[in-house]
């Protein structure tokens, strides 16, 4: 090696050396082993150089000598595991987990700790990059942005919701256009669409358009038909989402769609959508899929359409059941002490009284039962995964957290649970790498900056202990983070610094 390179032997002091702050500053990895997508198999002894947040060179064995470099922060990385950064393509920056939305007044301090320690926690579990689907609060993402310390950000906008459909429907018909200002004028129901929206702004030429003047990579959709005491709700029409399709192509604009049932994938993948962004949760249930599950998953496969399970939604709402969840030391790492300690007041425990309620006032052990991986609509969802995995689905990973206002679902340990349950359920290691690094950039059109370690990619890495194509807890292994070229020890970002 060049004797002017400054040869460090010691994380720690590698840590040091290299903050958030020295983004642009000279790194040269050592001797890692790197497990990227594009790798049929690690490659053992390499060594990647980094210059300027970007990636500038990858190579075997002893780095090229070159003045250039002389300068660099040099890292030894035998022994470990070099990884691109994570990317998480379902989250919802502005929803705290356990709160309403908006936040109430009495709440707002500790809204603003979790706040702060948010991008933090994604990147605690090696999320680098995170899109938000559905922009409810533009100033937060600013905010968000803002912090020393961030993921990488990218957004869908608002919600393109039809007028009066979900989630729109959740709130009172009087108050419940303006939070969704960018919706779909459906004639069916003029009478119920104040006089204030003209259709001609709310068509889907108009509401694509907006998306992309705003800056958004994606549109986000939505067939629910609803649930609970919200039911039937109004659902776009093939015409309008073809019509949503044809705008958004003209703006190179990605279509995802919620969908969580068997009608609802199927009117999703025979309109053509880019990315249904949950699992076919809401199937016939009989121990077995049925014929319609099988035609319409092989016709996701066969039309290459992404396919996010999101199996921790509904895991989620159960760990409020787990009577030791509150202690676990993960989610101390990414939620602030004093937010936990509100989960566990009685005004903490709104939501869990409210599903209990639901469950006609079952015990924690009934409630957890139906609402466990091995029954209900998550042995569906097992099942599902299973099949789509066998036959190559592309699959994608988005967390969606928080889903809804459980504190189950808390920021970056809910992807790191997401990515366990896709391994239970038959998804590959190395099929879970690629889902969660080079396919999400792709789907989402980000490939050229993201989801790789190849020249000329934004230097977003992470530096594992154990090997991820050998064991799915290897992603809870993450030694450090290399955030656009910055070293940043993992933690250094846990909540309970």
């Amino acid at each position: 090696m060049h004797k002017c390179y400054a040869v460090v032997c010691c994380w720690i002091a590698a840590a040091c050396s290299q903050t958030a702050s020295g983004a642009g500053n000279d790194l040269l990895l050592r001797n890692v082993t790197i497990v990227s997508p594009e790798r049929t198999e690690p490659l053992r002894g390499a060594w990647v150089a980094v210059r300027d947040g970007g990636i500038a060179a990858v190579g075997e064995g002893v780095p090229d000598k070159d003045a250039s470099w002389s300068h660099a922060t040099v890292v030894d990385g035998r022994g470990r595991y070099l990884t691109p950064g994570l990317i998480d393509s379902h989250v919802h920056l502005a929803a705290v987990p356990g709160f309403l939305y908006p936040t109430p007044p009495e709440l707002r301090d500790l809204a603003m700790a979790y706040e702060a320690q948010l991008p933090r926690s994604y990147l605690y579990f090696g999320f680098t990059t995170v899109i938000d689907l559905s922009v409810v609060d533009r100033a937060f993402i600013d905010r968000f942005k803002e912090k020393p310390l961030h993921p990488d950000v990218f957004d869908c906008d608002g919600a393109v919701t039809i007028a009066n459909g979900y989630p729109m429907a959740f709130l009172p018909p009087d108050s419940r256009f303006q939070p969704f200002p960018n919706f779909l004028y459906d004639s069916r129901q003029a009478e119920s669409i104040p006089d204030e929206y003209p259709p001609e702004e709310h068509a889907p030429s108009a509401v694509v358009g907006r998306v992309a003047a705003n800056g958004g990579i994606c549109v986000k959709t939505y067939w629910e038909t609803g649930f609970g005491p919200l039911s039937n709700l109004p659902v776009p029409t093939h015409a309008m989402i073809a019509d949503v399709i044809r705008a958004s192509r003209a703006h190179d604009l990605v279509v995802t769609m919620h969908a969580n049932s068997l009608a609802a994938h199927q009117f999703a993948t025979e309109a053509g959508v880019d990315v249904i962004v949950h699992g076919l949760w809401n199937a016939p249930r009989d121990g077995v899929l049925s014929e319609a599950t099988e035609t319409v998953l092989d016709k996701a496969v066969s039309r290459r359409i992404g396919y996010m399970p999101t199996m921790q939604v509904l895991e989620g709402m159960g760990l409020m059941f787990q009577p030791d969840f509150l202690e676990d030391p993960l989610l101390a790492a990414v939620v602030p002490r004093e937010l936990i300690d509100w989960y566990r007041s009685a005004d903490g425990q709104w939501f869990v009284e409210e599903l209990r309620a639901e469950f006609d006032g079952a015990d924690n052990e009934t409630i957890l039962a139906s609402l466990s991986s091995d029954s209900g609509v998550l042995s569906t969802s097992r099942k599902t995964v299973s099949y789509l995995a066998g036959r190559g689905a592309r699959l994608l990973f988005g967390s969606d957290t928080p889903s809804s206002p459980t504190y189950g679902n808390p920021p970056g340990y809910n992807g790191y649970m997401e990515m366990k349950h896709l391994v239970d359920a038959g998804v590959s290691l190395r099929q879970l790498l690629a889902a969660a690094t080079i396919d999400n950039a792709e789907a989402f059109n980000l490939e050229d900056r993201y989801g790789s370690i190849e020249p000329g990619k934004i230097a977003n890495m992470l530096i594992l202990a154990e090997n991820p194509l050998e064991s799915v807890e290897a992603w809870n292994s993450i030694h450090a983070i290399v955030l656009h070229g910055a070293w940043i020890e993992r933690s250094s970002l846990s909540a309970t610094r």
